[in-house]
């Protein structure tokens, strides 16, 4: 039986518990980060209405609008009137 002197850098290695060598550093780029901006009118136990803005992940308008709804309900505005839907792309 012949006896393997290994150092110990090659043992870790060898087990897996070495760090990965370090790569270079890429600039980490964003991602362009797009989403649907519901604006409503909503009123407030029947006072003076104001604008409520919701921002959606959902590219579909329809879905946007109904997530904005339910969530200026949540916060206990009554949805007056749907002012504007748009897409915007950063």
């Amino acid at each position: 039986m012949t006896e393997t002197n290994l150092s110990e850098g090659e043992m870790r290695r060898a087990l897996g518990l070495d760090p990965a060598p370090l790569k270079q550093q890429q600039p980490q780029t964003k991602p362009p980060s797009s989403y649907t901006l519901v604006e409503l009118s909503v009123r407030n136990n029947g006072g003076p209405p104001f604008r409520f803005e919701h921002r959606s992940r959902s590219i579909s308008t329809l879905t946007a609008q109904l997530e904005a709804e339910k969530a200026a309900r949540a916060k206990g505005y009554e949805v007056w009137v749907l002012l504007d839907i748009r897409q915007i792309s950063e």
